[in-house]
């Protein structure tokens, strides 16, 4: 038999109205979110391997240098995936932090370490030297640069290349670029202005290079070199200016009697240097670092 009060209702009413109303509380606090506030933010990766130089293979192809058919692993975990033909590869699902990458292949086995900055896509080039797999900032292939060295600041890692192809070229050192004479490693300060150097190096997102691997190919001064740009001094009685190079450098030009000058396809003369003129110079480059030009074709 059920009792009920004076007023008609069940006795355990008031209990069982105040679990129903905590039991609706709890699914509100609960329900509010699908995340644990501590869950870890996924991040990708997605990257490009390519070949770094190396003694047996000092020239890499360029435009060719993606490695296909390598293993990527995070190093202690099961992810894993493997490059395409040209190199590239994708992992998700990654923790945002610094991880160790494996990377293998029958001829590869190199280990390195990746920053990953978010908790979005992640995106680098990785380029295996050996043992090493170093990584830089950008999705962009390796270049190259050979040519004399025109200024050099070892304090600050830092010498500048004249390149045929790419003309005065700053490139960085940093503790991960191996610097070598033949297959011995060596200082950067070994290294002197009017030396021949092959490098390797990665372009960073600011616009800069940074190296992996700096050969040095000879100690001979002499060769010729050109440099284009933008004349931003002049110095008529030392018979010399200044050319801006772009990228911050600057390159000395020295004329003698024997310099020829052109000017718009016709013949020209010293006096045809202003500042603000721009110019193609060829000569000689000399162990300070100046070029002795041998033709000065003035553009404008």
């Amino acid at each position: 038999m059920q009792l009920f009060d004076r007023a008609g209702r069940h006795p355990a009413a008031p209990a069982i109205l105040v679990a129903v109303v905590l039991g609706v509380v709890g699914i509100v606090s609960c329900g509010g979110s699908d995340k644990s506030p501590t869950s870890p933010v996924a991040a990708s990766l997605q990257g490009t391997v390519i070949e770094g130089s190396s003694a047996q293979s000092l020239r890499a192809r360029r435009g060719g240098l993606g490695l296909g058919g390598v293993t990527v692993r995070v190093s202690g975990t099961d992810k894993a995936t493997t490059t395409d033909g040209s190199g590239n590869f994708t992992l998700t699902g990654l923790n945002v932090g610094t991880l160790t990458l494996q990377f293998d292949r029958a001829d590869i086995h190199a280990t390195g370490q990746v920053t990953l900055a978010t908790g979005g896509i992640n995106v680098m080039t990785i380029s295996i030297v050996g043992a090493r797999a170093i990584s830089s900032g950008m999705g962009d292939a390796g270049e190259e640069v050979e040519g004399l060295v025109q200024a050099l600041d070892a304090g600050a890692g830092a010498l500048t290349v004249l390149d045929q192809r790419l003309g005065a070229v700053v490139v960085h050192i940093d503790a991960n670029t191996l610097v070598r004479n033949g297959d011995t490693a060596i200082p950067l300060s070994q290294i002197q202005v009017g030396m021949r150097v092959h490098v390797k190096a990665l372009q960073q997102s600011d616009g800069s290079f940074l190296a992996t691997e700096v050969l040095l190919e000879n100690q001979n001064v002499g060769g010729m070199r050109e440099v284009s740009g933008t004349v931003s001094s002049v110095d008529s009685g030392a018979g010399s200016f200044v050319v801006d190079a772009g990228g911050g450098t600057s390159v000395t030009i020295l004329t003698d009697s024997s310099t020829h000058f052109q000017k718009r396809g016709g013949s020209g003369s010293f006096s045809d240097i202003v500042t603000g003129a721009v110019v193609d110079v060829k000569g000689v480059l000399r162990s300070d670092g100046t070029i002795l030009a041998q033709q000065i074709r003035v553009e404008s």
